[in-house]
């Protein structure tokens, strides 16, 4: 078995990060009253960059390359136009439907086209790890600069074990991702093993934002609620794609039975593990 090998472009990489940390700077620096024909002036900005075209088709194996980074851009700026349901619909005003700023339990539309429901999820769990990543680099720098009894309070050593199991969460996160999304720039949405790696990368996912974002929260107190504060919308944004990944994928318990099954048929984890993640691999 070998790791997965995907190389984002770094100059696609740099340019969408650069250009949606601006955007969202621009758009979080106006008012309430004003940010609704700003997000889309922002939809426009993105449009005439070229990012809304990374994705051609939902299927497009090589264009995961170009599509990849410019979804964890959107994700690390928390910038207000939601990439992965565009690249995966082309609906450009569903992209900005949605109210950045509030929590709708009752989760957002799913798209009727399967392929279009894997390409969203491969989405999806880009803009989780990114978002997880961004939200525990915040907080690794609050701590740092925040005093309490006289030193910072990462150098409290309860402090330093919730963030280093914050890490593991977010590296087992994009680990669980890259295969999936490995599988599908090489051999496409209809490869046999993209369920399963969706449903393994789902399940890790969604148990990481529960417990990375407890940890944040707890660092930096009750700042990490205040609506100006970034944390805040990362944690918004979290917990929305947590809802649209686990309905993409059928719920939570169903993502779990699935893997469960597939244990079971080889008569071992291991090897249904190893199997679903080894191009070419088989369950015996």
């Amino acid at each position: 078995m070998t790791a997965p090998v995907f190389a984002p472009d770094p100059l696609v990489a740099d340019a969408a990060e650069r250009a949606f940390a601006d955007l969202a700077r621009s758009y979080y620096a106006q008012s309430a009253a004003l940010r609704t024909e700003a997000r889309e002036a922002l939809l426009a900005a993105v449009e005439r960059l070229g990012f809304s075209d990374a994705l051609p088709a939902p299927d497009g194996r090589k264009s995961w390359a170009q599509a990849a980074p410019i979804l964890r851009a959107q994700a690390r700026a928390a910038a207000p136009i939601d990439m992965a349901w565009l690249l995966a619909t082309g609906d450009r005003q569903g992209a900005i439907a949605y109210d950045p700023e509030r929590y709708d339990a009752r989760g957002g539309p799913l798209p009727e086209r399967e392929e279009s429901r894997l390409a969203l999820a491969l989405g999806r769990l880009q803009q989780i790890g990114a978002a997880l990543e961004s939200a525990l680099e915040l907080t690794l720098g609050y701590v740092r600069d925040r005093r309490q009894f006289g030193r910072a309070l990462a150098q409290f050593q309860a402090i330093q074990h919730s963030l280093a199991l914050g890490a593991e969460d977010v590296a087992a996160t994009n680990a669980a991702a890259d295969w999936a999304l490995a599988c599908a720039a090489t051999e496409g949405l209809a490869s046999a093993r993209l369920p399963y790696l969706l449903d393994c990368a789902a399940l890790v996912a969604g148990r990481a934002i529960e417990r990375v974002r407890d940890v944040c929260h707890q660092a930096h107190g009750a700042i990490g609620f205040t609506r100006e504060y970034a944390l805040a919308r990362y944690s918004l944004d979290l917990l929305r794609w947590r809802d649209s990944l686990f309905a993409l994928r059928g719920g939570e318990l169903a993502c779990a039975e699935r893997l469960g099954d597939r244990a079971l048929v080889a008569k071992s984890l291991w090897r249904a593990l190893t199997a679903a993640m080894n191009s070419g691999g088989t369950e015996g």
